[in-house]
């Protein structure tokens, strides 16, 4: 942390996508990031795509970096890594790819987010079309990685920093080490129904489906602490 922040990321895995954990004792930039992340999901005319620019624009990556901390995946002890749009092949494109490190190796999250109003939960809690899109594309990313993981860890390769190479979690498929995420909604379209959907999904399938207030707790609860 001595080091100034170029410095820092150029020791990196992967320098230009690293999550500096120097930004969490910024409190004034992040209390106003996260204010206008709420201000921003609070408006009933925003979109996935209104969200998506609005984080790239800002450069405000700290609030899907939350992830790691809020759903407690205790991979962002040694380095964590953002990678926003990133392509699948040539037929699918994850909204955010996280990658962290932990004392057992590295670990992958894939990130789909849908809007956050529309057609998010039914009258009876099931799952609404936005969060069965999200889950049918993260299905989909199932699927495609153990025909493809050697096209997923060449894509990697062009992001990595030249002096150092990836470790074998790159190179030997280990689906333990992938987990998933949906978020669409808000917190009042949840009823007890849909949290018992969300329980069975992350049991069943280490899919975690969340609303946009996740987020923003997240976010909120991120700020101050010594890593990700």
């Amino acid at each position: 942390m001595e080091f100034p922040k170029a410095a820092r990321m150029c020791k990196m895995l992967f320098p230009n996508n690293y999550l500096d954990v120097a930004e969490l004792h910024d409190t004034e930039r992040l209390v106003k990031a996260n204010d206008e992340f709420a201000n921003l999901i609070n408006d009933e005319q925003c979109s996935e795509r209104k969200i998506l620019n609005f984080i790239r624009d800002k450069e405000y990556y700290h609030i899907l970096g939350a992830l790691i901390w809020g759903l407690s995946i205790n991979i962002g002890n040694h380095g964590a890594y953002l990678f926003p749009e990133f392509q699948l092949g040539t037929s699918y494109k994850a909204d955010y790819l996280l990658i962290g490190k932990s004392s057992g190796g590295y670990e992958f999250i894939l990130v789909e987010l849908e809007n956050p109003y529309g057609k998010i939960t039914l009258r009876d809690g099931e799952l609404g079309a936005e969060f069965r899109e999200g889950i049918s594309q993260l299905e989909d990313w199932k699927r495609w990685l153990p025909a493809n993981f050697a096209s997923y860890t060449e894509k990697l390769r062009k992001y990595k920093n030249p002096s150092l190479n990836l470790s074998d979690e790159f190179y030997t498929l280990d689906l333990s080490r992938f987990h998933y995420v949906v978020v669409a909604g808000r917190r009042s379209d949840f009823s007890e129904k849909t949290y018992i959907l969300k329980r069975e999904y992350k049991k069943e399938k280490d899919i975690d489906v969340l609303h946009y207030d996740n987020l923003i707790d997240f976010s909120n609860n991120l700020i101050g602490k010594i890593t990700y």
